[in-house]
């Protein structure tokens, strides 16, 4: 009878020491988790803003080797200078002096890397250090740079997360 007792005593559940462990441990993974998923979110939004930019990249290039000369803005080159995306403000310009591709204002991410933007430069130089000079020169390379800063920088593709021109 008394052996009874004591399987009836093992089978009733958890203590309440086990389910504070249990507790305890959701707790710490949750604490490293959370913050994890949330950089990882603002880096693929981020990333969204690095494509768009990106696509204008091949109208640029295309206008260079035609033209021998920068183009005037983003229109000119063939982009779409009034382009917006849920994470990236109002257009895409072109500098007429460096032919530099800047996006909008990035928006909406979560981050500190919020009204930053990424920058994309030809260059004549395969280390991607030396801005073209003329219009006529070849395009052997992109540097892809932004104008955050400190922390922020973790948000931005690893190729990008220096100044323009900064090579890789």
């Amino acid at each position: 009878m008394k052996s009874m007792q004591m399987k009836q005593r093992a089978q009733r559940g958890f203590t309440l020491i086990e389910l504070m462990i249990v507790v305890a441990i959701i707790g710490i993974l949750a604490a490293v988790a959370l913050p994890a998923y949330q950089d990882y979110t603002a880096r693929a939004k981020i990333t969204e803003v690095n494509l768009q930019v990106g696509a204008c990249k091949n109208a640029v290039s295309e206008f260079l080797q035609t033209n021998a000369a920068f183009p005037a803005d983003a229109d000119a080159a063939g982009c779409n200078s009034q382009v917006t995306t849920k994470y990236m403000a109002k257009g895409l310009s072109v500098d007429s002096k460096t032919a530099a591709i800047t996006s909008g204002a990035i928006q909406g991410t979560g981050s500190g890397a919020d009204t930053a933007h990424i920058i994309l430069q030809p260059t004549t130089d395969a280390a991607r250090k030396t801005a073209m000079a003329t219009g006529g020169d070849a395009v052997l390379g992109w540097s892809c740079g932004t104008d955050a800063v400190g922390t922020n920088l973790k948000y931005f593709p690893a190729s990008c997360r220096q100044a323009v021109l900064g090579g890789l």
